[in-house]
């Protein structure tokens, strides 16, 4: 009999899924300190502090209902990775992932932790949610992706590179966070070639170069100012979004190809889930 944790395939769930990390692994500091001039324009008092866990909160939000339309187990998995989350941005918020900033007091470093326990939450959500052929390929493509979420200003990536300099490590290394940023994206290209081929294992350098470049690229255009709010970190940040999502395509191919290859339905969740209690 089928255990209450787990539920019928949805088609959607899965690019549900995808979207939302997507969202969450795209840096959304700047776009949240550019928001909150804009809702100043409305007479609103508002801080970059206060609308980043915006960008976050939705891509919880779609992260948790592709999760749980999949497998339960799953999605309450990624709502308690979330609520960590929260109280790793409460203990080591944004502001403090800065070279001036550094190294973290304990209760800082405390929230770097909890930063990774809530990435290796998530991450099993995944892992759990939409089982491979080759669970470690898949574990090392979910992890490559993790160590990617973020900027050096934000989520897993910031909290590593704090984490690192507050263990004795030289503070550049805050400013090199591509450096993490790019580790990650090897592992991830390198697990993704091993399950779905060389077209899915493109797409995430690809994906990568728009991510880091594109918003670049953008800057050649000057500021886009309307009454002392740069429009142009929201062009930055859509365009960060779709190098992400380039990313998380290249994930989708290479499970729906890995599965396919073994007379699979891609994308099926677990066919039985063990009760809790």
């Amino acid at each position: 009999m089928l255990s209450e944790f787990s539920t019928a395939a949805d088609p959607a769930a899965p690019r549900t899924a995808l979207a939302g990390t997507a969202v969450l692994m795209a840096c959304a500091c700047g776009t949240a300190a550019n928001s909150a001039k804009l809702v100043a324009l409305g007479g609103l008092g508002a801080t970059s502090t206060m609308l980043h866990p915006v960008f976050i909160g939705l891509a919880a939000g779609l992260i948790g209902y592709g999760l749980w339309r999949t497998l339960r187990f799953s999605g309450l998995l990624a709502a308690g990775a979330f609520v960590v989350l929260a109280l790793a941005a409460a203990l080591t918020p944004p502001s403090v992932m800065t070279v001036s900033a550094l190294p973290w007091n304990p209760s800082q470093v405390g929230g770097g932790g909890l930063y990774l326990v809530a990435a290796g939450m998530l991450g099993y959500a995944f892992w759990r949610a939409f089982p491979s052929p080759r669970p470690a390929a898949s574990a090392a493509a979910i992890g490559g992706a993790a160590l990617a979420t973020g900027c050096s200003c934000c989520l897993v990536t910031g909290a590593v590179a704090g984490l690192a300099v507050t263990a004795g490590a030289s503070a550049p290394i805050v400013e090199s966070t591509p450096l993490l940023f790019w580790a990650g994206l090897a592992v991830v290209t390198a697990a993704l070639f091993s399950l779905g081929g060389l077209r899915a294992a493109a797409l995430v350098p690809a994906g990568g170069l728009v991510v880091k470049y594109g918003p670049q690229i953008l800057k050649l255009t000057g500021d886009w100012t309307v009454a002392g709010v740069n429009l142009r970190a929201f062009g930055a940040y859509i365009v960060s979004i779709a190098g992400t999502g380039l990313i998380m395509y290249g994930f989708a191919l290479a499970f729906q190809s890995a599965r396919s290859r073994t007379g699979e339905v891609p994308w099926a969740p677990l066919a039985q889930e063990p009760a809790l209690g």
